[in-house]
């Protein structure tokens, strides 16, 4: 395999002036799009405001340059800054059909629900440990690809460690890498029974890195020196697991994040901390147009109590691009308020995936 990858380096890399030299027609451009609005309600004014939402507006551009590379941008409104924000710019070059290597800004490959695309995610947010715990998008490279006619696929990443920032906070980087196995392989048929199981791992060694949106700490305006300017060594990973049979899915996945800060912070808080949590997913989905959801989703930031909440959704796909959402969550155990979840809040999504 080694030898393939040297010979299919050398063959991508060769193809590059001819091709410069050669006039040839523009390639074409795949364009897509997300949007998703709605409305927000829920008991705790005091969380968030209720009302109309623009909770996401992307534009996807994507295409091929001859047989040297896959390219991929995307851009995405932020409302709360009134402004456009470059999200993914990367170009991926396929050497041999088990391996190509992406350089860029990308999400690496860690987690399950963490690389799933925004539009395909049961419900308006990813859980709160996948979101507190997954690195994110990153500037850097990851190398990975399938075997076993796509039953095995893999990857690991080497990136700056510090988001989307377009610099590094320091000498140091942050590595990645992910695998998972399905039982089936790319193509499942209905009466498939199919089990997939994953598991991911990250190191990175930071000197003022942003955390999880704030959700790490439980809390985006508490502790500063974790949720916006951490400074020390981090180890975090997750294990999943989904099977699917019929209209039937399980998903299960559970992360851990581990964090050595440089200097005590004081205030009582120790200088090892940790944060963990996961979710359990049950959906059915009839007729291929009407799906509902139930998640359990548990988790433990770095500071402040557990937070442990019970999630029911109703999607609704009256064609192949759209969708129509309901969600409900409702806390378990007195939980205070998350950053994405609080109890009794009901949320209406319309969404446009093309």
């Amino acid at each position: 395999m080694i030898r393939r990858l040297c010979a299919g380096t050398g063959l991508a890399l060769g193809c590059v002036l001819p091709a410069a030299a050669v006039g040839q027609e523009a390639p074409p451009v795949d364009v897509g799009g997300l949007l998703r609005v709605g409305a927000h309600a829920q008991a705790d004014s005091t969380h968030e405001p209720d009302g109309f939402r623009l909770f996401d507006a992307r534009l996807r551009v994507g295409g091929q340059i001859g047989i040297v590379f896959d390219y991929y941008f995307q851009a995405r409104y932020d409302a709360d800054d009134d402004a456009l924000k470059l999200w993914d710019a990367a170009a991926t070059l396929p050497l041999i059909p088990e391996m190509e290597l992406t350089f860029g800004l990308f999400k690496p490959l860690f987690g399950l629900e963490a690389t799933q695309t925004r539009g395909a995610l049961s419900f308006l947010d990813r859980s709160q440990a996948s979101t507190a715990i997954a690195p994110g998008r990153q500037l850097g490279m990851q190398g990975g690809g399938s075997a076993l006619d796509g039953r095995l696929t893999y990857g690991a990443g080497m990136f700056n460690g510090n988001g989307r920032s377009v610099t590094n906070d320091g000498d140091n980087y942050m590595f990645t890498s992910r695998v998972q196995f399905n039982s089936i392989g790319t193509v499942a048929f209905y009466d498939d029974l199919v089990v997939q199981a994953g598991a991911s791992i990250g190191y990175s060694s930071d000197t003022s890195a942003p955390l999880g949106k704030g959700i790490v700490t439980g809390d985006p305006t508490a502790a500063p020196h974790i949720t916006s300017d951490f400074a020390g060594d981090r180890v975090f990973w997750s294990a999943d697991l989904r099977v699917t049979y019929r209209q039937w899915a399980l998903t299960g996945e559970y992360l851990r994040a581990e964090y050595d800060l440089d200097a005590t912070p004081g205030g009582g808080m120790p200088a090892e901390t940790d944060a963990y949590g996961g979710y359990l997913e049950l959906g059915y989905r009839a007729w291929g147009a009407l799906e509902g959801v139930v998640r359990y989703d548990s988790f433990q930031p770095a500071l402040g109590d557990d937070r442990d909440f019970m999630v029911f959704g109703m999607n609704v796909y009256p064609g192949y691009y759209a969708r129509f959402s309901l969600q409900y969550a409702s806390a378990l155990n007195d939980s205070p308020s998350a950053p994405t979840l609080a109890d009794r809040q009901f949320i209406f999504l319309v969404q446009v995936d093309f």
